[in-house]
């Protein structure tokens, strides 16, 4: 009813109340928009959480806490221009959520004269759908009148939901509310609480307080979580108190963060200040609850809204309940089947990596058709389509494919979320293409852009630059093609990042300019942006670094972004990223990644538009960026647009990505996004794999440009006439409007330059100061002297003074610089921004006067001196005043810096490496600092060392202020030992030397009393790392390794909490021991399962599962009937088996049979299975249902509702008795007619009773019939009975025949005795084994020689068979070759392995006489005789080759007759389909494979009231796929007898299905 799932408490919920934090999550969000979505989602899903880029800063809500409030005053608010004590006369809340009891009080007070109103938000589900805007107008009346009556809080609750009652959203009961009461005047009288249902995320709590709630009570929370600890599900020891107090916890840390992303810090200033964007939404519903809000696209009306939370109703309160084992899961966070369709779905991702390993056309026309799919049901360009042109040119005229590419660039992902392998195999790759790769913010070892062989070039051609500053040297910044100043990240705008000290290995720490086992954080901002004129400076910086780079600012989708780039164009960037809501990779809270920013498509229309309206299009070459697939997606950008194109997701997916969405856990099992050395080795990625795919995507771009008639890219851009919206059905897609985003940019203003990058922009670069400094210092550079000595006088207006100068000693020395002083420059002035700013080694800057901010940023080994004029007056006191400006040292790697007086704020922030003193600094001095040394002779500000890792602080505190204003939350406060005094008394000797300081002199004068007032700032990690280094006397290899297995987060993740579940796949073999040992086995008739052993090593078993964010093994590649697999293993796992199996039974009828006889898809699709052996399923499958019943779980269950409906059912085997099953359920009557003396099908009278014990089999018919299933034995429908009769006395015929038609063998010799089918073979002796009374005799194997034709399981079951029945000899032949031991190139994961196996029936005759029984590439010519009876088979060995056109053919090898010799011929060849007499007498029709005919994916014949399922209508199959047939057709025939079914669809999920679909 309120849209809980199995994701809402195991991925939200439970982390939440258990860990005091929300989980996180990876690989972006690719599920459907809300306005898309066919799962009923809540109203709060249609909004997009809006935060800040580059107008004003993001916060960081941890580190700077002290800024943060959410402080909560609620209740009636007096006039603030008139002060009296009634302002003071509110409820102070420290935080906004309330629990049961607070909720209890504040309803019952009468402090001060109070009181509370509480007004119903539920309506009576008789008044249908229309209730809803009745209720919410009701509710507004009713809210009005209590203000008016002077009631001071307004409860509004939908407690009473219930059957007869329909909850109304509480988003929407709030805004109506909220908005009414301000139109009338009235909404500074009372305070607006909630008594929620609803709301139990981060998100849904941000959306109410954003619109206008005070307070809100999650109630289903708490009670959930009570009776998830009375399950057992979490621990006894989490009382009511500590599950308010977690959750609590991590609400307030979900709720700052949210805020903080928009830099806001109150709660008081958040709350209604409505910052949000819908995304589908009608403008009824906005001007009704939401006014003000921007909802672009239009959308779905209150009359949708309120049919979907009819729908919630309904499935929660169902006439004929049936089926809901478990709680929902459609897969909103993780593609599941049956649920929610994802971008990132298991056919397209294994359809695009099959066509990159191989180049396969092919592959990549399946990818392009699932994928396209996919978009559509996802994504706003989904809803598009192309208008071709009328005169479509020659596909030769288009402009090459080898052009297009280089519009394309890889994300930026950093090497640190992704391996060394994945990431330098990405640069390879589009260094190949002429294309771009992006370093992300992780920054790029030397290594890999100097002297690199041209055909392994691993240089990344886009630089990063982000708010972490990692690795960002000036070597770094000038061997770039573009240098990109990341603004914000698609996965998670407005936040930061963290990488954990045990992720931080050697080569990370190297690569970042850190130390190994240090944490390092990226800070939600740029700390040298806070304005658009900040991000102006840091752009002429970076040009200053590389004039010869193309500076890029990358941006996130939101409402507002094309006014952001035009200041972006205006601040002289060349190139603008848009990335969309759902890109990314990497990790986040699933709140970052579901609910801020917004789809690509809206944000680069927008910057589109804006741009050329104030003319700056030409300056700007425009990328979009987030879950591009195909070349539809393409040119939809283009004509939107874009120039170029970046994609992340997709290339990944390329070289191996399954989606595990795994990233944080460092465990990913294909090596690509882990650090783990043992995992990384399983890294098969190849360049190729990119460039294939990169190369099939752009000639599909190029087919669809001769479509539309235009022959280059270029054409294409702004052209939104090609784009038009399709026609659809979709209930919800066809209230979308897109008249806005398909707006022709021209129109707005006709004529203007629209190509990207054709004018320059213009940085005055020749007015530099720099290139005075160049010139006198040539003689150095040239190599024609070893020094020289520079002065100058500076002004403020000069900027980013040697910067320039150290990207000409890195072009011509590299990045170690030059020695010490080699250019010494004495300067006397004020200088400007970002003074000496990514300095190179070698190059010595003193300056006589002051400077302004980012002194020193990005310091590469550079020393600066400053100091006050000589000439100041004596009263002057350097040490009491400011002398350089904020955030100097931002992110220094390596250098000194000297400062003879204060710095402002954000001193040493990400200072990594440099050493630097000062004489006091302002508020948040050596935040984030990963190394170096810092030195303050002073007073601090506040907020000193928040989120500092590394490095070491000295602080001069001798009035012991400084522990107050220190952040300690990391690390330590010590005195100085020896060593650090002998530090600081040699930089105090420098810092006197090279500034004349007087406060170091007199420091040093009096170090005996000055000294003990220093104190040493010693981060904790930093101490662990040193720590450990002490204890490990061996190489640095191990050292380093010790560092990383040693130290581990400060907070797990809920995933860590079960430690052998996270690595299970890596520390646990696969069970291979699941049959009893052949010797004994084969003398019986018992099982071949060793159920005793499998069961003894289960949860190690289940605990190789790894919970796939993509579980291909319930993929059409895998389990047909969508198995919850990764669910029942964890439970497994967990020992809760009773859970296990209502998960097993949401999907399953009869898991007792699969799980004895399935050949286990599951298993061939598993993810493990890629490089090692995959997940024991199959199993544990058996293991869950056999222990269920023998506990007595599996007990006959009646339905409660009858519907008078009747159906008969033609054929008791799998399929049949699936769909009998299931209609009972559904509460009509079934009766079931099979021809034989017992139900099952081949289950009964095909598979052998070792495989499969008949008693196994009869208990679930004996259960059938005492559930109210009527079996009718012995009766042949089509000649014992008319099936047109049947047709007439039911309301519904299904017919489940089966494919009982064998396929004969028609040799010479066919006629002869002793050549039997296997079918009947083995009937024969089931029927015996069962008490029959027939003359089995001349069907039994018994001191012959018997020959199998055909391999299979049927041909396996067959030699099995004849050798516990006394076989003299067994041979099979198979006319394929012998299978490889590996996959073949043309068989790749997730396809049904065709690989060699040994079965038990081939191990066993293995066993007996020494050889196996198979003879591959046999073919046999002719049954040779005796007197009537079969003696031998002669037989020809067989070739196979690939024809010219890629088909095998087949060819015999001359010279290779066999005769083989035989007493009996067992025919195993499968089946050509269904007997034909109900076919003929019914007249149905049948396709070419003789199979019952259906329209696609349904199960209606051509005969009205009559349904197929099974092998008669899907061809000969599997016992699972007969099962699912069965399932789905019960579905739809329930559909045909009431209107509308909630039989669930594949993967168990609940989805109403009526006769519309």
């Amino acid at each position: 009813m309120f849209n809980y799932t199995v994701e809402t408490i195991s991925l939200l919920l439970l982390p939440m109340v258990t860990t005091n934090k929300e989980a996180l999550g990876s690989m972006g969000n690719d599920s459907p928009l809300a306005c898309l979505s066919l799962y009923q989602p809540l109203p709060y899903d249609y909004f997009k959480q809006l935060f800040a880029q580059v107008t004003n800063p993001p916060i960081d809500p941890f580190r700077e806490a002290i800024v943060m409030s959410l402080i909560c005053p609620i209740g009636p608010e007096a006039n603030i221009l008139e002060p009296s004590a009634e302002q003071c006369r509110r409820l102070l809340l420290p935080h906004p959520i309330l629990s049961l009891q607070d909720l209890d009080i504040l309803k019952a007070t009468r402090f001060h004269g109070w009181r509370t109103k509480v007004i119903d938000t539920t309506f009576d589900k008789t008044e249908g759908p229309t209730g809803l805007q009745n209720g919410l107008i009701r509710i507004c009346n009713e809210a009005c009148q209590a203000a008016k009556n002077n009631y001071q809080i307004i409860v509004l609750s939908d407690r009473a939901a219930g059957e007869q009652r329909v909850p109304m959203s509480s988003l929407l009961s709030l805004g109506a509310t909220h908005h009414h009461l301000i139109e009338e005047r009235q909404r500074m009288k009372v305070g607006l609480i909630l008594e929620t249902g609803e709301a139990r995320e981060v998100h849904h709590i941000c959306v109410l307080l954003g619109y206008g709630a005070d307070a809100i009570c999650p109630y289903l929370v708490f009670e959930t979580a009570r009776q998830l600890r009375h399950e057992g599900v979490i621990p006894s020891t989490l009382t009511d108190t500590k599950i308010f107090e977690n959750y609590t916890a991590a609400m307030e840390r979900g709720i700052a963060k949210v805020m903080a992303k928009m830099g806001i810090s109150t709660l008081q200033s958040y709350k209604g200040a409505q910052i949000f964007e819908a995304v589908g939404l009608s403008s009824e519903m906005i001007d009704k609850c939401f006014y003000g809000t921007a909802s672009r696209v239009g959308g779905v009306t209150f009359e949708v809204i309120a049919q979907e939370a009819f729908e919630r109703h309904s499935l929660t309160y169902q006439e004929r309940e049936c089926d809901l084992w478990v709680l929902r899961n459609p897969g909103q966070y993780h593609w599941r089947a049956g649920g929610e369709q994802h971008v990132n779905d298991p056919m397209s991702i294994a359809n695009l990596q099959e066509a990159v390993k191989n180049n396969d056309k092919s592959a990549y026309e399946k990818y392009k058709d699932s994928a396209n799919e996919s978009v559509a049901a996802c994504t706003l360009r989904g809803q598009l389509e192309l208008v071709l042109s009328s005169k479509p040119i020659d596909l030769s005229d288009v402009e090459s494919a080898a052009k297009i590419v280089k519009r394309f660039a890889t994300g930026a992902m950093s090497f640190g979320s992704i391996s060394i392998e994945a990431h330098s195999t990405l640069a390879v790759a589009m260094n190949r293409l002429g294309a771009k790769s992006n370093t992300g913010e992780g920054g790029e070892n030397p290594d890999r852009y100097l002297n690199q062989d041209p055909e392994f070039n691993k240089r990344s051609s886009i630089k990063q630059v982000a708010s972490g500053r990692f690795g960002v040297t000036i070597g770094y910044l000038a061997n770039a093609d573009d240098l990109q100043i990341k603004m914000a990240q698609g996965a998670k705008p407005g936040e930061g990042g963290e990488l954990p000290g045990h992720k931080v290995t050697e080569d990370i720490a190297a690569t970042r300019h850190s130390i190994p086992g240090v944490g390092l954080i990226s800070p939600p901002p740029h700390h040298d942006i806070y304005s658009i004129e900040d991000l102006a400076e840091l752009i002429y910086d970076l040009k200053c670094a590389n004039p010869i780079a193309r500076i890029s600012v990358k941006l996130v989708s939101e409402v507002g972004v094309g006014v952001v780039a035009s200041g972006v164009a205006k601040g002289k960037a060349e190139h603008i990223v848009i990335s969309g809501h759902d890109g990314g990779t990497g990790a986040s809270s699933w709140t970052g990644i579901k609910s801020a920013g917004l789809p690509w498509e809206l944000g680069i229309s927008e910057t589109h538009q804006t741009l050329v309206l104030n003319n700056l299009r030409s300056r700007i070459v425009l990328q979009a960026d987030g879950q591009l697939r195909t070349g539809f997606d393409i040119i939809i950008a283009a004509c939107l647009g874009a120039d170029e194109f970046g994609f992340s997701t997709a290339p990944l997916i390329a070289m191996g990505c399954t989606m595990m969405r795994k990233c944080h856990l460092n465990t990913c099992p294909v090596g690509i996004a882990t650090q783990d050395p043992i995992l990384r080795k399983k890294f098969e990625g190849k360049p190729e794999h990119v460039i294939n795919f990169l190369f099939m995507l752009a000639e599909e771009v190029r087919v669809w440009m001769s479509k539309l008639g235009v022959r280059t890219l270029q054409e294409l851009v702004g052209r939104t006439d090609f784009l038009k919206v399709k026609k659809t059905e979709h209930p919800k897609a066809k209230f979308l409007e897109f008249d806005n985003l398909l707006k022709n940019a021209l129109s707005l203003r006709p004529g203007v330059n629209i190509i990207g990058g054709s004018v320059s922009q213009d940085f005055d670069l020749e007015k530099r100061l720099d290139n005075q400094l160049i010139l006198q210092a040539a003689s150095v550079l040239n190599k024609k002297a070893k020094t020289v000595e520079i002065e100058m006088d500076i002004v403020n207006s000069a900027r980013a003074f040697a910067t320039t100068l150290s990207y000409h000693i890195v072009k011509a020395v590299g990045d170690e610089g030059l020695p010490d002083k080699s250019i010494n420059i004495r300067l006397k002035g004020s200088a400007g921004q970002s003074f000496c700013a990514f300095m190179i080694k070698g190059v010595h800057v003193t300056l006589e006067g002051d400077a302004n901010d980012y002194v020193g940023k990005g310091l590469s080994g550079g020393e600066i001196a400053i100091f006050p004029p000589k000439n100041v007056s004596s009263e002057f006191k350097s040490e009491e005043n400011v002398i350089v400006g904020n955030v100097s040292l931002y992110g220094a790697t390596t250098g000194r810096a000297f400062f003879r007086g204060i710095a402002a704020e954000r001193f040493c922030v990400r200072n990594s490496g440099a050493t630097a003193v000062v004489e006091g600094c302002g508020d948040h001095g050596c935040e984030y600092m990963t190394g170096g040394i810092a030195l303050i002779l002073g007073a601090t500000g506040r907020n000193f060392a928040a989120g500092m890792s590394g490095g070491i602080a000295y602080v001069y505190d001798p009035i012991q202020t400084f522990p107050m204003k220190c952040n300690q939350e990391t690390v330590d406060l010590v005195s100085l030992d020896d060593e650090d005094k002998k530090v600081v008394n040699g930089l105090l000797k420098d810092f006197q030397q090279l500034t004349g300081s007087t406060e170091a002199s007199r420091i040093m004068a009096n170090w005996s009393t000055e000294g003990s007032h220093f104190v040493k700032v010693f981060p904790q990690e930093y101490q662990k790392v040193l720590k450990t280094k002490k204890v490990v006397t061996a190489s640095n290899e191990q050292i380093v390794k010790s560092i990383t297995n040693n130290l581990e987060p400060k907070v797990m993740d809920i995933e860590d909490a079960v430690p052998d579940k996270v690595r299970g796949f890596m520390k646990y073999q696969r069970e291979k021991g699941a049959y009893r040992p052949a010797v004994q086995r084969m003398e019986d008739w018992d099982e071949i399962f060793n159920f005793n052993h499998v069961r003894k090593g289960l949860r190690q078993q289940a605990a190789r599962c790894m919970d796939c964010g993509v579980p291909f093994c319930q993929s059409s590649h895998g389990c047909p009937l969508g198995n919850i697999i990764p669910k029942w293993n964890d439970l497994i796992h967990q020992d809760n088996w009773s859970e296990a199996l209502a998960q097993l039974l949401q999907t399953n009828n009869f898991p007792e049979f699969t799980g004895r006889v399935c050949p286990a898809p599951c298993e061939g699709a598993c993810v493990l299975g890629i490089n090692e052996s995959p997940v024991t399923i199959k199993n544990i499958e058996c293991a869950i249902i056999d222990n269920a019943f023998e506990k007595g779980l599996i007990l006959p269950e009646l339905p409660e509702f009858r519907t008078g409906k009747r159906v008969a059912i033609v054929g008791g085997g799998p399929a049949g008795l699936a769909i009998a099953h299931q209609l009972n359920k559904a509460g009509h009557s079934i009766t079931l007619f099979e021809r034989n003396d017992r139900a099952g099908g081949l289950l009964q009278y095909g598979i052998p009773t070792m495989k499969l014990s008949k008693t196994v089999v009869q208990r679930r018919i004996k259960l059938l019939e005492d559930e109210g299933i009527q079996f009718q034995y012995n009766v042949h429908v089509g000649k014992d009975l008319s099936a047109k009769k049947l047709y007439e006395e039911y309301d519904a015929l299904v017919l489940s025949l089966g494919a009982t038609w064998p396929r004969d063998l028609p040799i010479p010799g066919r006629q002869l005795d002793g050549i039997h089918f296997a079918m009947n073979f083995l009937e024969t002796w089931q029927k015996k084994q069962m008490g029959n009374s027939l003359d089995h005799l001349p069907l039994s194997a018994k001191d012959k020689d018997v020959i199998v034709i055909g391999g299979g399981d049927t041909g396996c079951d067959c030699i099995g068979t004849s050798l516990r029945q006394g076989a003299k000899s067994i041979v099979t032949f198979e006319i394929l070759p012998d299978p490889p031991a590996m996959r073949d190139f043309d068989n790749p994961w997730p396809q049904w392995p065709k690989t060699f196996k040994v079965d038990y029936g081939h191990e066993e005759v293995k066993l007996k006489v020494g050889q196996d029984p198979r003879r591959f590439n046999t073919l046999s010519k002719e049954f040779l005789g005796n007197n009537g009876h079969v003696t031998g088979i002669r037989t020809v060995q067989v070739r196979w080759e690939k024809d010219t056109n890629g088909r095998w053919r087949m060819d015999e090898v001359i010279g290779s007759e066999q005769v083989y010799k035989c007493d009996m011929v067992l025919l195993a060849m499968g089946f050509l389909g269904p007997e034909k007499s109900i076919i003929t007498e019914l007249e149905l029709l049948q396709d070419e494979r003789s199979n019952i005919k259906t329209s696609l994916g349904k199960y209606s014949t051509s005969v009205p009231r009559v349904f197929a399922a099974g092998d008669c209508r899907r061809g000969q199959s599997l016992v699972v796929w007969a099962i699912t047939e069965g399932r789905q057709a019960a579905r739809e025939v329930d559909v045909f007898l009431m209107g509308n079914s909630t039989l669930p669809t594949l993967g168990g999920v609940i989805q109403t299905l009526n006769q519309k679909g």
